[in-house]
């Protein structure tokens, strides 16, 4: 497992901070491969959908959903996000190296703006390996 630098988690927090500006979107966070949110959070207002323990097992699998879907790069090529439209929530990954960019939003939300704006801004920030 590779740990982020506090200069990691920075750039993380802002990325996430600045996608979280965007309309109708209600979360921005950054798990690692473990599962675990290292970065950004709930955008400030709003009410999360789940209890804390589910949250955190909402990160878990999306984690494990993840790496299950790689099991198929070599032959499909790299994931560039999943979304996941649900009555309530629309649900995005897109990796970031082996962590993954979590977004949650309104259900009426274009996700294709938000997967462009989420790669806009988190391509380019380079991780270091500590």
């Amino acid at each position: 497992m590779s740990l982020l630098s506090v200069e990691d988690i920075q750039k993380l927090n802002a990325a996430c901070s600045a996608l979280s500006e965007e309309d109708k979107i209600r979360h921005v966070g950054v798990i690692n491969e473990l599962g675990r949110l290292v970065a950004g959070g709930f955008k400030k207002g709003a009410t999360p959908l789940l209890s804390e323990d589910r949250i955190r097992m909402l990160y878990m699998q999306m984690q494990l959903d993840f790496n299950m879907r790689r099991e198929l790069d070599d032959v499909l090529g790299p994931i560039d996000y999943i979304a996941s439209r649900r009555t309530k929530q629309l649900i995005i990954s897109v990796p970031i190296g082996k962590n993954l960019v979590l977004i949650s939003a309104d259900p009426d939300t274009d996700d294709k703006k938000i997967i462009k704006r989420a790669e806009e801004l988190f391509d380019e920030i380079t991780i270091s390996t500590v």
